[in-house]
C-alpha cells in the first residue's frame, strides 16, 4: 500500500473519476491497481540501487562517477551533518543484508540478483 504522501501525489496524477454522474477521488485500492506496484517508494529505491551499480561499473573518468566519488572540502554548518545520497543508499543495502557492494557491482550477475532482491525486499 502506498504511503500517505505518495498516495496524495498519485491522486493528483490520476485525477478523480466519475461514478454514477458524481465526481469522486480514487480509492487507495484503485490507485494500487493503476500503479501495478505494491509500493512506489520500494520501486524507486530499487531503481536507485540499480543506478548505483551502473555508475560503479563506469570508467573512473566518467562524470557521474567523479561526482559520486568527489568530496567537497569546505566549512560545514553547525549541527548534525546531513545524510548524503550515497550514505542513504548504503543504509538501504545494509538493511537488505548486502555488504561489499562495490565488488558485487562490478560483477554483473551478482548485481542483477541484488537488483531483483531490492524490487521484492519488504524492508526498503
Amino acid at each position: 500500500m502506498p504511503r500517505r504522501s505518495e498516495t496524495k501525489v498519485l491522486r493528483k496524477i490520476y485525477g478523480p473519476v466519475v461514478d454514477k454522474g458524481v465526481w469522486q477521488i480514487r480509492y487507495n485500492n484503485e490507485l494500487c491497481k493503476l500503479m501495478g506496484v505494491e509500493d512506489i517508494v520500494r520501486c524507486i529505491k530499487a531503481q536507485i540501487i540499480q543506478w548505483l551499480g551502473h555508475v560503479e561499473t563506469m570508467d573512473e573518468t566518467a562524470m557521474p562517477k567523479r561526482v559520486l566519488k568527489g568530496k567537497l572540502y569546505a566549512t560545514r554548518i553547525i549541527g548534525r551533518p546531513r545524510i548524503r545520497w550515497l550514505e542513504d543508499v548504503i543504509t538501504d543495502l545494509r538493511r537488505m543484508g548486502i555488504s561489499g557492494w562495490m565488488e558485487k557491482a562490478r560483477n554483473r550477475g551478482q548485481w542483477r540478483r541484488i537488483d531483483e532482491e531490492a524490487k521484492a525486499h519488504p524492508g526498503l
